[in-house]
């Protein structure tokens, strides 16, 4: 059954493979991101982790000639869990069935609105011809929301003195332990209002004003949102994480991308892997402190191809191994419903595995799914995602190369990265996958609806 499952998940990924390339066509839009991110993490890789038994920098070592055997996290589920084989099968048949059900959730979509898709697939074919249209709208409007973001956002680093967070954070030197102490006490704002527009509302902004500043020739725009921009980065560096700032320089290079083209050549995919590679890079040096041992660019291997492939085993291993499913008890409406407590399914995992209930082992989000429902929380987890970023492109999309298109895209970049270490309710807002969505549309309905009260057309005429 082991192999089977191997063989089950190594065809699955084909498929996607081929569906992106030849069904989804080599154009950025929210569902290549989907399908492209998720390849690259839990792809290949995640099958050759457990094939090399967790080995740490498996790749790196096979090139360099080094043999390290098995990994920590393999040794120690294996002395709890008498069959690990069960648990690996678990999770390969999962992902074949997340990428298929990826795939059947976009098709369903497509069923349902094929004029839609064929709107979309003419805009993205000619949007590398297009001009850049600004579809924004009011000016004010634009201006008031970008302002009164970056001055919440400046008034909360003030009062919690972010700057000054920062500075002591970057004042240890040497010791790694103790900055991951720093991090886990001092780390991030604790009011979710910021925390939320930090993440999921004000990198949308940002490329909006941007774009929009510069289209206008608007230096009151370009103004604001360069406050909103540094108020954005203090919040992202304020969190003493490596991957909220690198994926928000990520977000702003993909928007500057999109402003010229949409296409994914070969290319394109080579040279922004490197880009992408020396951002996170040069991030983590800054933020992590490497042990001499262990190279920097092992440790980035490492925390991006590995940790989270190690999460995910830690969550299927858990579930039902360890701890039996707990059929909707980890969904706080369903959990209220049928009168349970709430349980978190990443916490509960790191107490299995670490034995702290202080920290927390997020994973890929059918981990979750997987722990309220087995399989069918699989499935229609990754049904509902395929139709929810189909959804969005056929929305946006649509218009062709716009400023809210662009702004779109560059906030559900992020959505996606969140899908990758957290449930899909979580990514949905709080990652503002749908989040960002819903208030650009908002943010279209309402200066439409000003322009039409605003037209000559709908005042009464003289006579």
């Amino acid at each position: 059954m082991l192999a089977v499952s191997y063989a089950a998940a190594a065809a699955a990924m084909l498929v996607a493979v081929l569906y992106l390339f030849l069904r989804l066509r080599p154009f950025i839009s929210t569902t290549t991101i989907l399908l492209g991110s998720l390849l690259i993490i839990y792809g290949p890789a995640c099958l050759s982790y457990t094939l090399s038994s967790g080995e740490h920098s498996f790749l790196i070592n096979r090139l360099t000639g080094v043999l390290l055997g098995p990994g920590e996290v393999f040794s120690r589920i294996s002395a709890k869990v008498p069959d690990l084989d069960a648990v690996i099968v678990a999770m390969n048949l999962s992902l074949a069935l997340m990428y298929l059900c990826i795939i059947a959730g976009i098709e369903i979509v497509g069923k349902f609105a094929p004029r839609a898709v064929a709107v979309a697939e003419i805009a993205k074919s000619n949007w590398t011809g297009q001009s850049l249209q600004d579809d924004v709208g009011n000016d004010r409007i634009l201006l008031v929301t970008i302002s009164a973001l970056a001055l919440f956002m400046l008034a909360i680093s003030v009062a919690e003195h972010h700057l000054s967070t920062i500075s002591n954070f970057f004042s240890i030197k040497g010791d790694n332990g103790a900055r991951d102490l720093f991090r886990l006490r001092f780390g991030g704002s604790p009011i979710y209002l910021y925390r939320l527009i930090v993440t999921a509302v004000a990198p949308m902004f940002v490329i909006m004003g941007i774009l929009a500043g510069i289209l206008r020739r608007s230096w009151a725009i370009l103004l604001v949102t360069f406050l909103l921009f540094a108020a954005t980065l203090i919040g992202k560096i304020e969190t003493l994480s490596k991957a909220p700032p690198a994926l928000f320089l990520l977000q702003l290079m993909l928007a500057a991308l999109l402003a010229r083209t949409n296409r994914i050549s070969w290319r394109f995919a080579l040279s922004g892997s490197v880009i992408a590679f020396l951002v996170i890079y040069t991030v983590a040096s800054l933020i992590m402190i490497f042990p001499e041992q262990n190279s920097s660019i092992r440790a980035v291997y490492s925390r991006v191809f590995e940790a989270e492939n190690e999460s995910l085993l830690e969550n299927f291993a858990t579930f039902p191994f360890m701890h039996p499913f707990m059929w909707g008890a980890g969904i706080r409406p369903i959990a209220a419903l049928i009168g349970t407590p709430l349980i978190h399914s990443d916490s509960l995992v790191a107490y299995t595995w670490i034995g702290s209930h202080d920290v927390t082992n997020p994973s890929l989000f059918i981990a979750d799914a997987w722990a309220n429902f087995s399989y069918l929380g699989v499935i229609l987890s990754s049904v509902a995602l395929g139709m929810i970023c189909r959804s969005i492109d056929l929305t946006f999309l649509a218009r062709g190369k716009s400023v809210v298109g662009i702004a779109v895209l560059g906030a559900t970049f992020l959505g996606v990265f969140a899908l990758l270490t957290t449930p899909l309710n979580v990514a949905l807002f709080s990652g503002g996958l749908l989040l960002a969505p819903m208030l650009a549309a908002i943010l279209a309905m309402t200066t439409r609806h000003l322009a039409a009260k605003s037209s000559p057309q709908g005042s009464p005429g003289k006579h």
